[in-house]
């Protein structure tokens, strides 16, 4: 049956002869149109084209092979009808040599048919990424070490600015920054080049002309434009009825002030802005007594007010905190160190170069590089009169201008400059004749990581028409994917929330979608017949969509740490999915869906079902573990986790090992793995034993140890049993044998061979087989295989290097994922990235992880780059050791910030319209009804939410919230599920599980018809274990509960064995560790954590000031090391008083020397005995955390922060108690940072936030 297109598919495949756009909404069939566009232009008309002088290009090499698939199935198609034309049958034979290609093998191609032009040797390779990885660091590292013998001052300055510590790590990563960002320029040396000359702005009034200082007051007048209209629209409900007429004068003495901000920021004059901005402030709101006055009113206007209160604050803080003068003192500060940057990043270019050249390799940035210096070349000395030479296309390109009838680009929206440059010079526009086809849609630009430039979409978007001509766009808004149910919830959310000025469009009835797929209604025919034969079922499809969200703000984790809360709420998300699903996929009342190849309803499968995470680190795990746990399975398909499976982390362990067995951490690894099978108490006594023994200074580590146990003529302390002793050696022996044999046949073997001689002598291959899971256990094995034959293809050799090899393939997350053994099935739920399901689509999508902050870390890089802004770094003081970013930094950031945000609402967008049947949304949130209040007035009277509004959402749920007051219930169902509910569940069960094994112990023995049997079970029940003593042994205690027993004068008790109650014992078992904290509980404990946290993360030299300090606890919020509800519980005055302290003014010095230690997590061992728990020698693990030590050259110092509330008003009387409650505590700090660090501690430091002092215990 022929395709009925619509009329606007029809005139994008009719059009010919021009630069068309095409913005192709979700679902919108474009890839269809695409075919059928070239088909008809390859069949139809008096001159048909060959398919040889189209150019189709893509982004992926599945896109590629798809689009060449649904041709040649086209084709063939149309030679059923038509056999004898000859034509078609060229065509049929043409397609497989067509040039329906990614951007890279269009570039490959192009370089290697002009190889000579590059002179470069024809048979060059594109090398594997591990290997340039290694080769990148190799480079750069001979380069900074001939930087070093040099001298430089300009580079000294440079390392002083931008190093860490010893290591060279943080200049690396600055310049490999730089030089990977300029590689998204077509011409990388010219934008270096032109970075450097904005170096040379040298006064204000040169600032003021610059392309940041522009975008600062376009930004800043944005800004303030908009807030005017929010006031503005307060204004309107303050002359309402009942409305707050009071607060009308003090509203219209604000729109002045801020059209006054929004004027000198129009006229590009930096002084006149910054003294608007300074002094810039807010009256007073009149007070309101009056009964007539309508409350809602009042708190909109208020609220309304407040808001904008605060986004003036905040940009006051971005630009207005330096003077002009001190703008050009602090940008002139940083030109010497970027200027030395870009110098090196030219030179790292240069030499990087130069190696793949030698090593006749090439990366994908040469592809693209090259194949513009074949197409685009300088124009000949005698025509460049112009200062700015431009580039003009070459014969070459001429020659494929004139090949290619057409080019065709799939995906535009995420074009970059080069791929811009690439298709103009091979277009046909400067003869003028324009023949470049574009489809894409911006509102799906979702790789700005790629360095993809959405904007040059959007410059084709503003500038074609919509009627015919030369340049034309057209747009595609019917979605013939999904139903109306999910287009009209995905239209009522992104009318409020996307916007120009943050999204890069503008989405209205122009942009929207609209429902262009046919779903039959449910009855008669179309049910399944499964269906049809049962009674008192519901049939049910199209339902709304859903919004479900988990408070995991409840009573019962307010006891958790910030870690372990996350952690279980996201547990606590997965099990709320996994309830949903069980319903969906219910018999008697799940969701209908429509089944394409029997044409019937039936209902809704497993396999339907896909969960969209926006990260899958850290959260795909856990989803895949709730929902297996739940009974339902689960699959998660990623690109990473591989290298850290047991299975492949422990034979590089093993590699590690043979390369060099005097690591500690890959031996003990191998050592604990099952290959020599050792396990934790005879690791303690190996080592402790060796500790003993070794000599002050002469301490080898895991290795020493290995050497003393196998000397034969060595013996063991005697506090080593026997037995212990024995098979400690026998295991040890094993190793040296095994290793003997390996580092042996290593000298000779490929890796790829040693990897199969480890596999088959350790019996570790067969090992994970028999393990859950072993098929892929092995088939991540036989993948390490593979990518050793990979490594043995490139330029580097022998087991040193592969190691390397991999350890860059994790530094730059070049993972793999793990292996895949099977196809998914119908009965497996799909966990995927958002970003992974592009151009897929799912009867039902749960949209999970909604409530995850957005990750804004590129915004507060140490340096920041643009393609159009330039570079910016922040300015150090050397005298006074203070580093703080300067304007043109902090307007850079911003535009980054707001590029992100963008992305982000992208993102969502492409999330939501994978839904053919069912979108539901889920979220947790530990502050859920305040957010819900928060965001309820957030849209202005009448229209969108405005975008400085927007710009404040910390996630995906907080764009939704805002927009859920004009969304219809009947559209988007919320439903809010307490925490409780879904313990609840568990703890049914668990309870269940008890009763189930209490039924089973009180059979009857006597029943037992078998006497043996009876006789044997009698005797496993009534056996007696001969160390009953120790099992009221903690095996693990934290150091704030021996403090708490030395309190109370107990000892502690074993798990499990206090209470009585089945429900409480439940609960007890699913809480995590606590992490110590001042107070008992609630609040308190949350205060605590808060405090501790914002400590471990601010810097202790950088602040100068109590206002400082309310900006970098703010900062600590962006970067979500505190969430807004920590940030409250922090009394910032508090932090100041302690960073201006002794104390601080002592650590702020140790951490300017490197000589400062960070929330330090340990676990020692301790004999029982040590700790007055009887004559016993096992070991218990004590473990804690210790807020933080100074290494000094005399010894540590021990500190500890608390924040307890100290009662009364007797300051040295609280220090006592203070002192007396905590000794404890720190006598088992002191030790385990003793046993740590092999130092003594000379002092042990309370400081009290309380009391605002510190205190010596």
């Amino acid at each position: 049956m022929a395709v009925r297109w619509t009329e606007k598919q029809q005139k994008v495949i009719e059009s010919r002869n021009r630069n068309l756009l095409v913005s192709a909404a979700a679902g919108s069939g474009k890839t269809a149109v695409l075919v059928e566009r070239i088909i008809r232009m390859i069949s139809e008309g008096e001159h048909p084209l060959d398919i040889d002088q189209l150019l189709v290009m893509t982004f992926t090499n599945a896109a590629a092979a798809e689009m060449r698939e649904r041709i040649g199935a086209a084709v063939e198609q149309k030679l059923k009808e038509r056999p004898e034309d000859e034509h078609l049958w060229l065509q049929a034979a043409l397609i497989p040599q067509a040039m329906i290609t990614t951007i890279d093998s269009f570039c490959l191609n192009i370089i290697r048919n002009h190889f000579n032009s590059l002179d470069i040797d024809p048979a060059f390779r594109i090398g594997d990424e591990g290997e340039l990885a290694l080769l990148k660091s190799d480079v750069l590292g001979e380069m900074l070490e001939a930087c070093y013998e040099e001298g430089r001052e300009e580079f000294a300055g440079f390392v002083e600015h931008f190093g860490r510590g010893k290591s060279d790590r943080g200049i690396e990563d600055v310049i490999l920054q730089a030089w990977q960002f300029s590689q998204s320029h077509p011409w990388p040396g010219e934008w270096l080049l032109n970075c450097r000359a904005e170096l040379e702005e040298g006064n204000l009034e040169e600032m003021e002309q610059s392309p940041w200082m522009q975008f600062l007051f376009q930004d800043t007048a944005r800004q303030m434009e908009e807030l005017s209209a929010q006031l503005r629209s307060a204004l309107s409900v303050c002359g309402e009825e009942n409305g707050p007429q009071a607060y009308e004068p003090m509203l219209l003495s604000d729109v002045g002030k801020l059209e006054a901000i929004e004027q000198a920021a129009s006229q590009g004059n930096f002084e006149v802005l910054y003294q608007s901005l300074k002094n810039m402030n807010f009256d007073r709101l009149a007070s309101i007594r009056s009964k007539d006055i309508d409350g809602e009113k009042k708190a909109f206007v208020t609220a309304c007010r407040d808001r904008v209160k605060k986004a003036v604050g905040k940009c006051r803080d971005l630009y207005g905190a330096q003077s002009p003068a001190e703008v050009v003192e602090s940008i002139r500060g940083t030109k010497t160190v970027i200027a030395e940057l870009l110098n090196l990043t030219g030179m790292f270019d240069e030499a990087y170069r130069a190696a793949k050249r030698e090593r006749n390799v090439l990366d994908f940035n040469d592809l693209e590089h090259l194949a513009l210096e074949v197409l685009l070349e300088k124009a000949p000395e005698e025509a460049q009169e112009q200062e700015n030479k431009e580039r003009r296309p070459s014969p070459a390109a001429d020659e494929l201008s004139r090949q290619f009838e057409e080019i065709l680009v799939d995906e535009y929206q995420d074009s970059n400059y080069v791929q811009e440059a690439l298709i103009t010079s091979i277009s046909r526009e400067r003869f003028g004749h324009p023949n470049v086809f574009m489809v894409g849609d911006v509102k799906q630009s979702i790789y700005r990581f790629r360095l993809a430039r959405p904007e040059l979409f959007m410059e084709k978007y503003g500038s074609y028409s919509a009627e015919d001509g030369p340049y034309q766009m057209i747009e595609l808004q019917q979605n013939f994917r999904s139903r109306e149910s999910v287009l009209t919830s995905v239209n009522d959310i992104f009318y409020q929330i996307m916007t120009k000025n943050l999204g890069g469009i503008t989405y209205t009835k122009d942009t929207a979608l609209y429902p262009g797929a046919s779903f039959q209604e449910v009855g008669g025919e179309n049910v399944d017949e499964t269906l049809k034969r049962k009674e008192g079922i519901s049939l049910s499809a199209g339902t709304p969509t859903e919004l479900l969200m988990v408070d995991t703000g409840a009573e019962a984790l307010k006891q958790l740490d910030e870690d372990a809360l996350d952690y279980t709420a996201r547990e606590l998300e997965a099990r709320m999915i996994a309830k949903r699903i069980r319903e969906l996929v219910s018999e008697e009342k799940g969701l209908l869906v429509w089944d394409k190849t029997k044409e019937t309803y039936r209902r809704a499968r497993l396999g339907d079902m896909v969960i969209l995470l926006r990260s899958m680190t850290g959260w795909s795990e856990v989803f895949v573990n709730v929902l297996m746990n739940e009974g339902i399975p689960a699959s998660a398909q990623t690109r990473t986790g591989y290298f850290n499976t047991v299975e492949v982390e422990t034979v590089l362990s093993l590699l590690s090992v043979i390369d060099n067995p005097m690591q500690d951490i890959p031996l003990a690894a191998v050592m604990r793995s099952s290959i020599v099978g050792m396990d934790d108490e005879e690791m303690a006594w190996m080592m402790a034993a060796y500790k003993k023994n070794s000599k002050k200074g002469q301490d080898r580590g895991v290795y020493g140890a290995w050497t003393l146990w196998m000397d034969e003529e060595w013996e063991h302390p005697g506090t080593v049993p026997e037995t212990a002793a024995a098979s400690i050696r026998k295991k040890l022996a094993y190793l040296r044998e095994l290793l003997g044999e390996l580092r042996s046949e290593a000298r000779h073997l490929p890796i790829h061979e040693l990897l199969y001689r480890v596999y088959r002598k350790s019996g570790y291959y067969d090992y994970v087989s028999a393990m859950p899971a072993g098929e892929t256990r092995r088939g991540n094995l036989d993948m390490l295989v593979e990518k050793a034959a990979a490594y043995e293809a490139t330029s580097y050799k022998g087991l040193f290097h592969f190691v390397r090899y991999i350890e860059k393939l994790k530094k730059y997350d070049t993972d793999f994922g793990e292996a895949s053994v099977a196809g998914e099935q119908d009965r497996t739920v799909r966990i995927m990235s958002i970003h992974k399901s592009k151009g897929l689509e799912f009867p039902v999508v749960f949209l999970a992880g909604m409530g995850k902050r957005f990750n804004k870390q590129d915004a507060y890089g140490r340096i920041l780059l643009d393609a159009d802004l330039g570079v910016a770094a922040d300015h150090l003081d050397l005298d006074l050791r203070v580093k703080a970013p300067t304007l043109k930094k902090q307007a850079l950031k911003r535009r980054m910030e707001l590029e992100t945000m963008g992305e982000e609402l992208r993102v969502l967008y492409v999330a939501m319209t994978r839904a053919k049947e069912k979108l539901i949304m889920t979220a947790s949130d530990k502050s859920l009804e305040n957010k819900c209040s928060k965001w309820k007035d957030s849209m202005a009277v009448g229209g969108q939410i405005p975008y400085t509004v927007l710009a404040t959402a910390g996630s995906y749920l907080d764009w939704v919230l805002m927009a859920c007051p004009a969304v219809p219930k009947s559209h988007l169902e919320v439903t809010c599920v307490q925490v409780r509910e879904l313990i609840g569940e568990e703890v049914g069960r668990q309870v269940m599980r008890r009763m189930t094994k209490e039924d089973l112990l009180a059979v009857d023995s006597a029943r037992i018809y078998d006497k043996e049997a009876r006789e044997k079970l009698e005797q496993a029940v009534n056996y007696r274990y001969p160390h009953m003593d120790d099992t009221g042994l903690y095996a693990m205690i934290s150091v704030s509960e021996l403090k708490k027993q030395s309190q109370i004068g107990r000892a502690p008790e074993a798990i499990g064995t206090s209470g009585t109650d089945t429900e409480g014992a439940v609960l007890e078992a699913l809480a995590e560790p606590e992490r110590e904290t001042s107070g008992s509980s609630g609040r308190g404990a949350l205060r605590g954590t808060a405090y501790h946290a914002a400590l471990e993360h601010i810097s202790f030299i950088h602040i100068q000031s109590l206002e400082e300090t309310e900006q970098a606890l703010e900062a600590l919020v962006e970067k979500g090391y505190l969430d807004q509800e920590s940030r409250e519980l922090i009394n910032g005055r508090d932090i100041w008083a302690f960073l201006k302290s002794p104390l601080g003014k002592r650590m702020a010095k140790a951490q300017e020397e490197g000589r400062i230690h960070k929330e330090q997590q340990f676990i020692i061992g301790i004999p029982a005995r040590e700790m007055d728990r009887g004559d016993s020698d096992e070991l218990v693990l004590i473990q804690g955390i210790i807020d933080a030590y100074l290494d000094e050259p005399d010894g540590l110092v021990l500190i500890d922060y608390k924040t307890d509330r100290v009662p009364g008003n007797d300051r040295e009387q609280g220090a006592a108690m203070l002192a007396e409650r905590y000794r404890v505590q720190l006598d088992y700090y002191e030790r385990a940072l003793t046993q740590l660090t092999g130092k003594r501690v000379k002092e042990r430091m309370i400081y009290s936030l309380a009391l605002q002092r510190s205190i010596k215990v």
